[in-house]
C-alpha cells in the first residue's frame, strides 16, 4: 500500500483516505477523511493545537499552581474554604507533583480514604474545589477530576432549629469581645452577624461583602446582595427585610460590623452560645440559622419560589426544597386542613344550588293556584 507524506498529512492510496496527525504536549491526535482538500486537513491540525495546546504544568508543582490559582480567588466570599480544600489535596497528592500527571484513579483512592472518617458531603466539596481548579487553570486539558467517582450525596437532613432554640443560642453568645485588662469593652460583632443571618438568611460568605451603601434602613428596609457563582449562578438581588431583619441590620450598621471575618470563628462562637443554651454543639452549625429562616419562609408562604428568591437560589434549583424540608410537615397539615375546609364550602354551595330549583317550582305552583283562583 503506497503512502504519501506531507508535513503531518498522510495519504493511503489503497484505502483512498487522508490521515492527519498532530502531537501536542506529547499526546498524538489522529483523524482520517475521504477525499478532503489539504487546506481542510491543515485547518484541523491547527484546531488541535489551539484546543489542546493550553497551559502546561506549572514550575514548582501542584503547590505552586494552586498558589497562583488562589491569587485570582481572593475576592471570593468562600476563599477560605476553597484554600483549605485545595491545601488538603496538595498534601495528599504531593507539593511537587506535576498537576497534569494526576489521574482519576489516584483521586478515587484518596477520596475513599477520606470517606472512612468524613461525611460524603465534605468529600464532595473537596472534589468540587479541585475540579474547578483544573477547569480554570488548564481549560484546554483533560480534567482528571471529571473521571473520578463523585461520592453519592447523602439524604438531606432537616436543619431547621426552630426560632425558640435559635434565639436562645444567639442570646447566649457574649455581648462583648474579650479585651486586655484596663481597656474598655468592645461590642461582640459575632453576635450581631449571627443575628443578621438568623433573620435574613444571608449566607456568611455574602454577608462579608455587604457595604453601607447596600442597605436601606428606613421604612420597611432592604439590602442589596452581590451575585453568586455557586451552582448555576445567581444575579445580584435586592431583598426586602423582615422587621427582625431590619432591626438586626440596624445594630449591625451601628457597630460597623462590615467587612471580612472568619466564618470558622463565627461558627465556633455560635456553637459556644448553643452550648450555654443547652443545645448539643456537635449537632448544630451557624448555617442552620439560614436553614431556619428559609424553613420559616416556606411555613408562612407555602411557596417554594419565594423561598428560592429569598434564599438566593437559581430559578428551579433543587437546593430550595432542601431548605424547606423543616417546614414540610406544617405546610402539609395546613394544606390538608385547607383542602377539607374548601371541600366543605363547596358542598354547602352545592346543596344550596341543588335546592334552588325546588324552591322555584314551589313558587310557580303557588303562583298558578293564585292565578286560577282569580280566574274563577
Amino acid at each position: 500500500m503506497a503512502r504519501r507524506q506531507i508535513t503531518g498529512l498522510q495519504y493511503r492510496e489503497g484505502g483512498k483516505k487522508w490521515r492527519a496527525a498532530i502531537r501536542v504536549h506529547g499526546t498524538l491526535h489522529v483523524s482520517a477523511w475521504g477525499t478532503e482538500p489539504l487546506e481542510d486537513l491543515r485547518k484541523w491540525r491547527e484546531d488541535q493545537i489551539e484546543k489542546y495546546g493550553g497551559a502546561q504544568d506549572t514550575a514548582g508543582g501542584l503547590a505552586a499552581a494552586v498558589a497562583i490559582y488562589l491569587t485570582r480567588k481572593t475576592s471570593r466570599p468562600t476563599y477560605d474554604q476553597i484554600a483549605a480544600h485545595l491545601a488538603l489535596w496538595v498534601q495528599a497528592l504531593g507539593r511537587d507533583r506535576p498537576p497534569l500527571s494526576v489521574t482519576a484513579k489516584e483521586l478515587d483512592v484518596i477520596m475513599e480514604e477520606w470517606l472512612e472518617t468524613l461525611k460524603p458531603a465534605t468529600v464532595r466539596k473537596r472534589r468540587s474545589a479541585l475540579r474547578t481548579f483544573y477547569a480554570r487553570t488548564y481549560p484546554a486539558r483533560v480534567n482528571p477530576v471529571k473521571g473520578s467517582q463523585n461520592p453519592k450525596p447523602p439524604k438531606p437532613e432537616i436543619r431547621d432549629m426552630g426560632y425558640p432554640a435559635l434565639e436562645a443560642a444567639i442570646a447566649a453568645m457574649p455581648d462583648q469581645r474579650d479585651t486586655k485588662p484596663g481597656l474598655p469593652g468592645r461590642v461582640s460583632l459575632s453576635k450581631l452577624r449571627a443575628r443578621v443571618i438568623a433573620y435574613t438568611g444571608i449566607p456568611p460568605g455574602l454577608l462579608k461583602t455587604i457595604q453601607p451603601h447596600d442597605l436601606v434602613l428606613t421604612g420597611a428596609g432592604s439590602v442589596r446582595v452581590k451575585g453568586r457563582e455557586k451552582g448555576e449562578g445567581v444575579e445580584p438581588r435586592t431583598l426586602e427585610l423582615t422587621a427582625e431583619g431590619l432591626a438586626a441590620f440596624k445594630a449591625f450598621h451601628a457597630a460597623h460590623a462590615y467587612g471580612p471575618f472568619t466564618t470558622r470563628c463565627l461558627n465556633e462562637s455560635f456553637k459556644r452560645g448553643c452550648k450555654r443554651a443547652g443545645l448539643d454543639p456537635k449537632r448544630v452549625h451557624l448555617y442552620d440559622a439560614r436553614h431556619t429562616f428559609l424553613a420559616q419562609v416556606y411555613r408562612v408562604t407555602r411557596d417554594l419560589a419565594t423561598v428560592g428568591r429569598l434564599g438566593l437560589h437559581a430559578e428551579g434549583s433543587t437546593a430550595t426544597a432542601v431548605y424547606a424540608r423543616g417546614a414540610n410537615q406544617a405546610v402539609d397539615q395546613a394544606a390538608v386542613a385547607a383542602f377539607s375546609a374548601a371541600l366543605a364550602t363547596q358542598r354547602q354551595q352545592g346543596l344550596k344550588a341543588a335546592s334552588l330549583p325546588r324552591t322555584v317550582t314551589k313558587r310557580r305552583k303557588s303562583f298558578r293556584r293564585t292565578r286560577l283562583k282569580a280566574v274563577v
